[in-house]
C-alpha cells in the first residue's frame, strides 16, 4: 500500500524579513508623499517634514491629547454598543435560521446606507455633538460584527453541536464551551475591521456636526487653510487606528490563534 504524499506547507516569511518589507513599504509611501508635495503647492499638500512639525506644535499645546481623548472616548463607546448588539444578534441568527431570515433585510439596509446619510439622520435626531457621532459609528459597525458572528457560529463543527444536544448540556455551558470559543477568531477579525470603519465614521461625524474631537479639528484646519496642521490631524487619526489594532487587537488575535492551535502570525 502506497502512503499518500504529503504536501509541504510553505513557511511564512521570517519576522525580520517581514519587518524589512514593511519598512520598505513605509519608505515608498513617504517618498511618494514627499514627491507629491514637491509637485503641488504647499497649500494643497504639506510635506512630511512640515506635517511632523505641525504635529509637534499641536502636541506641545496640549490640543492633540485633548482632542484624541475625546475621539477615543466616543469610539470606545460606539464599539461597545455596536459590538454588543452585533454579537447578541449574530449569536441568535447563527443558531436559529428563522431569526437569521428575519434579520437579513435589516442587515442589508444597515450595510447599504451610506455613512453620510446616517450622519445626517443622527444630526436630525440627536443634534450637534457627540451623541450623533456615537450613533453613526454604532450603526455602521453593528452589521460588521453581526456578519462575522453569524459566520463563526455556522462554522462550528455540527457534530460538536449535535453531541452537546445529545448529552443535554446546559445552555450556559453550551454558550461558554462551544459557541463562544467557536466565534472568538471571527469576532476579533470583525472587530479589527470595525475599528478602522469606526475611526473613519467618528471623524466624519465630528467633521459634520461636532464642536470638538479630531474630526472637528481637521475641519478647522481645512477652513483656515492650515494644510500642515490638517495633515497632522490625519496622522493623529492613523495613530489612533494603529494603537487599537497593533496594541490591542493584533496581540489578542495572536493569543486566540495560539489557544486554538493555529498559526500565531
Amino acid at each position: 500500500m502506497i502512503a499518500p504524499r504529503l504536501h509541504r506547507v510553505r513557511p511564512s516569511a521570517k519576522p525580520p524579513r517581514r519587518i524589512a518589507w514593511a519598512v520598505a513599504g513605509v519608505a515608498v509611501l513617504l517618498l511618494g508623499w514627499q514627491s507629491l508635495s514637491w509637485m503641488m503647492h504647499r497649500a494643497v499638500v504639506a510635506s512630511p517634514g512640515e506635517t511632523v512639525m505641525a504635529l509637534f506644535e499641536i502636541a506641545r499645546s496640549g490640543q492633540l491629547w485633548i482632542q484624541l481623548g475625546i475621539t477615543l472616548q466616543r469610539l470606545l463607546l460606539s464599539l461597545a454598543i455596536g459590538c454588543s448588539v452585533g454579537l447578541v444578534a449574530g449569536l441568535l441568527a447563527g443558531i436559529q435560521e428563522r431569526i437569521r431570515s428575519l434579520f437579513e433585510p435589516l442587515r442589508w439596509v444597515a450595510m447599504a446606507l451610506p455613512a453620510v446619510i446616517i450622519a445626517v439622520f443622527g444630526m436630525m435626531w440627536f443634534g450637534m455633538g457627540g451623541e450623533q457621532a456615537v450613533f453613526l459609528v454604532a450603526f455602521i459597525i453593528t452589521p460588521v460584527v453581526y456578519v462575522n458572528t453569524v459566520d463563526g457560529v455556522r462554522g462550528i463543527d455540527p457534530q460538536l453541536v449535535e453531541m452537546g444536544r445529545t448529552y443535554r448540556i446546559p445552555r450556559r455551558l453550551f454558550l461558554t464551551q462551544i459557541y463562544l470559543p467557536g466565534i472568538a477568531l471571527p469576532v476579533v477579525s470583525g472587530l479589527t475591521l470595525a475599528v478602522g470603519i469606526g475611526v473613519r465614521g467618528i471623524i466624519l461625524a465630528e467633521l459634520l456636526g461636532s464642536f470638538d474631537g479630531v474630526g472637528h479639528s481637521f475641519s478647522r484646519a481645512w477652513t483656515f487653510l492650515k494644510t500642515p496642521e490638517l495633515f497632522a490631524w490625519v496622522l493623529a487619526a492613523l495613530a489612533l487606528v494603529g494603537l487599537l489594532e497593533f496594541g490591542v487587537l493584533k496581540p489578542l488575535r495572536r493569543r486566540l490563534r495560539r489557544w486554538k492551535g493555529g498559526p500565531s502570525a
